[in-house]
């Protein structure tokens, strides 16, 4: 059988949107409706479709979407995975299991040093990807917002092209954004309701009985009067919000209005490059080590086809990070609990064995936003 993996072709977008609703067994324009900015028939979207073609015809399917962070001050590039599918009569022929592979290839040549995708830990993790990104899902009732006397502001709903310049000038003000090229696609999302207020915006979605906060913007800090309004409008007794841990500010000031907090992760992440994920995080990486004492350890992160090692150092308060075993402490791990150390989540199996200094430096602020999601 011949197999090719390759890019999507302009010419092959209607045909391959078909596959891809069959594949997950969805309705028509389902994905170019909800993505509107990564499914088009351009050859720059295109180029973020890689497809396995068997005797001439699309057999499975990856996206890898651009996506640009910042999260508490750590700017990076990420590789977004989506629409992982394979055509029904083509699975358990492991045309998957040579994608993915491919797929990571890509992303270190495109060099995006981390990947984020919201998918099945088990399927996933072995591939490397791993849950992590520690997160807050914040509820908020009518009741819990009264009983801390919060007053409703003015707001109104708006469609999507009408909040297009507020949303654009106010986005990157919260501690952790998202950086968005193509807004004026990605707004147009299906789904999404935009409201604005005299300082701010806010874009949610309707869950059942409950009013999903996707994004919210106050200039003046007053994020709980625009939900307040919102409850009101909608007539929802309950509104809910999911923000980064690295969102500190905000958290501390939501917390006294909440009704019900639960923690959680931010789906999963995958390290394609140790070294230059710090390399990112190092300004932040300064900042805590301004305190720490020397150490020095070399990270080996074990692939199925490769370890790559890294040497992470902190001399007078400076981290150093090298491409390099140089480090008499030395240490390997799965890329899967890399992804648990460096980015956040529960102890690896060797936690015991990092320098404590290391400890200390870890983990690197990122977040991927719901808007963000591919």
């Amino acid at each position: 059988m011949s197999i090719v993996i390759r890019n999507l072709r302009v010419e092959e977008f209607d045909a391959f949107i078909r596959f891809i609703e069959r594949a997950f067994g969805i309705p028509k324009g389902f994905f170019p409706r909800t993505y509107p900015h990564l499914y088009r028939p351009t050859p720059e979207a295109c180029g973020w479709a890689y497809v396995v073609e068997a005797d001439g015809r699309i057999a499975a399917h990856v996206g890898l979407y651009p996506i640009e962070t910042v999260a508490a001050g750590v700017r990076l590039r990420i590789g977004g995975i989506g629409a992982v599918s394979t055509a029904p009569d083509a699975r358990g022929k492991g045309y998957m299991s040579q994608l993915l592979p491919h797929i990571i290839g890509e992303m270190r040549r495109l060099a995006y040093p981390i990947s984020w995708l919201g998918g099945d830990r088990q399927r996933y993790g072995a591939f490397g990807w791993e849950m992590a990104g520690l997160l807050y899902q914040l509820k908020f009732s009518a009741r819990s917002l009264d009983r801390t006397q919060v007053q409703p502001v003015t707001l109104e709903e708006v469609l999507p092209e009408e909040a297009l310049e507020i949303v654009a000038r106010l986005q990157s003000l919260p501690t952790c954004h998202p950086l968005r090229p193509d807004l004026e696609h990605q707004i147009q999302k299906a789904g999404m309701r935009f409201w604005l207020a005299a300082d701010g915006y806010a874009i949610t979605e309707s869950w059942g009985e409950r009013l999903t906060i996707v994004e919210l913007v106050s200039t003046s800090g007053n994020e709980v009067g625009m939900i307040r309004a919102m409850l009101n409008w909608t007539a929802f007794d309950e509104a809910v919000w999911e923000l980064s841990a690295w969102d500190a500010e905000r958290l501390g000031r939501l917390m006294s209005h909440v009704s019900y907090w639960s923690a959680g992760n931010n789906h999963m992440y995958r390290i394609n490059d140790l070294a230059a994920l710090l390399t990112a995080a190092q300004p932040v990486l300064n900042q805590r080590a301004a305190a720490l004492r020397d150490f020095a350890i070399s990270i080996g992160v074990q692939e199925s086809d490769r370890l790559s090692v890294t040497h992470i150092a902190v001399e007078d308060g400076i981290v150093s990070i090298e491409r390099d075993r140089r480090a008499t402490t030395h240490l390997e791990m799965p890329v899967g609990e890399a992804a648990r150390l460096f980015l956040g989540g529960p102890p690896i199996a060797a936690q015991a064995q990092l320098p404590e200094g290391l400890r200390a430096l870890l983990p690197i602020p990122v977040f991927v936003a719901p808007m963000e999601y591919v």
